[in-house]
């Protein structure tokens, strides 16, 4: 269950994330057409949309690595790990519990920002800068729900004499 959930996530942050790409996308293209037409000239918000959509794109995309375990990976330690039965699921389980705190921290730092912003007005029409940082604390918690799924399926796995190399 806790797998099917891990690519729940994953796929969800994927379509999200690029689903901002697209429309950063689409808003620069649309900006690059309406730039030759002589009367209208653009959107003036074009580039903090795009630098908005992009950084939500980021962030939003940070739940799915963070659902799989594919972040902060060392190589070596890999591959010193792998000599002992234990040793894998120990470097994993450190680095989950590393980055939980990591996304703790970001999701409450994120929701006070967001908070002490709520009033300040952006470059863009109709938005204040809370909500623009409001995404700090929601990919922050998502983050921090994968991060827990990650390590408890890393801890429910079972360590096999298949995965230690002979010395």
């Amino acid at each position: 269950m806790l797998k099917k959930l891990q690519r729940w996530i994953d796929n969800a942050a994927t379509f999200t994330a690029s689903l901002l790409i697209a429309a950063m996308f689409f808003v620069l293209v649309i900006n690059v057409i309406l730039r030759a037409i002589p009367a209208v000239g653009g959107f003036k918000w074009y580039m903090e949309f795009s630098q908005y959509a992009n950084v939500w794109a980021m962030l939003i995309g940070a739940a799915g690595v963070a659902a799989q375990g594919t972040n902060l990976r060392v190589e070596i330690i890999d591959g010193i790990s792998r000599r002992f039965l234990w040793g894998k699921k120990l470097t994993r389980s450190i680095v989950d519990i590393s980055l939980i705190a990591f996304y703790s921290v970001m999701t409450v730092s994120g929701w006070q920002l967001s908070q002490r912003a709520v009033q300040a007005v952006s470059t863009m029409p109709e938005f204040k800068m809370g909500q623009v940082y409001v995404i700090f604390p929601i990919a922050g918690a998502i983050c921090l729900v994968s991060a827990v799924i990650h390590l408890l399926v890393t801890l429910a796995e079972k360590t096999e004499k298949g995965e230690a190399e002979a010395k």
